[in-house]
């Protein structure tokens, strides 16, 4: 039987977000924390890896929102690890409040290294049978619907292994969402429609690590739409002209005032159509 190790979190005040219900981040940064739980488990706590120059470097996430939070909710965080065959760790989390219900889903791939080589955990069991989240982000050539800004990632989201954790690169695509929004649709929108959307979940990829104090640039544009939801993708390009990360999220239209799901306004695809794939 496969070990599944607990721990639990409490969600805070400044936890929340625009949306008023706790930000996406909360929860891969909860995911975090279980994971270094179960690392120090396997005899690789924060302290040693530090002290010998190993580092946990992110390579994606699938993450799925099942039902929002407000703050002090306790969050069980259920986890269970496996070691791929190419030595990277496949994570497999769920979250869930006090009367069960499934809060959040995160599935990530993570890699040990030290002095540049992958490190490996001998008694990690292997994923053999297990499934595995199939990635369907497909890289885009720059075209006329593909939306271009420019970010600097801060050296502030550094963590201490001095590189971006996982939630800090989805701290970027997050403001990717904001700055084509923003100049596409107009924020005010908002207001006028009683129209907002939710992040329902997504997938990212992270094929290089980004450089803490480069400049960046994102191209956003819409894979697809439908009634209620449409699928929003990013791609983050390094000053090479290098593809370093990847993320397609599912967003689904809610009524500001009330939270529940519906269409999606006219005048909204009207600002956004020309930047449906």
């Amino acid at each position: 039987m496969d070990q599944i190790y607990r721990k639990t979190l409490t969600t805070r005040h400044f936890d929340l977000d625009w949306n008023r219900h706790v930000t996406s981040r909360t929860y891969e940064k909860f995911a975090y924390d279980a994971r270094c739980e179960v690392l120090k488990e396997f005899g690789f706590s924060i302290e040693s890896m530090l002290n010998n120059s190993v580092i946990i470097s992110p390579n994606s996430s699938y993450v799925r929102f099942l039902n929002q939070q407000f703050v002090n909710s306790e969050i069980l965080v259920e986890t269970e690890v496996f070691t791929l065959p190419n030595l990277s760790l496949l994570w497999k989390q769920v979250m869930t409040v006090k009367d069960g219900k499934k809060v959040c889903e995160i599935e990530s791939i993570s890699t040990l290294f030290k002095d540049g080589s992958i490190l490996s955990i001998e008694n990690i069991p292997k994923i053999e049978n297990r499934t595995q989240h199939q990635f369907s982000i497909h890289p885009k050539p720059i075209q006329q619907n593909t939306i271009e800004h420019d970010y600097y990632i801060p050296y502030s989201d550094m963590n201490c292994f001095w590189i971006l954790p996982a939630d800090a690169v989805w701290k970027v695509f997050e403001e990717g969402r904001f700055l084509f929004f923003k100049e596409i649709v107009d924020f005010q929108l908002i207001k006028a429609t009683d129209s907002t959307t939710f992040f329902m979940g997504g997938e990212i990829q992270i094929y290089h690590q980004p450089n803490p104090g480069s400049h960046i640039k994102l191209y956003s544009w819409i894979e697809s739409f439908e009634k209620i939801r449409f699928y929003f993708r990013q791609d983050m390009i390094d000053g090479n002209g290098k593809l370093i990360a990847s993320m397609k999220d599912e967003q689904l239209f809610v009524s500001l005032t009330n939270s529940r799901p519906k269409r999606a306004p006219s005048a909204f695809f009207e600002k956004i159509e020309r930047f449906i794939e």
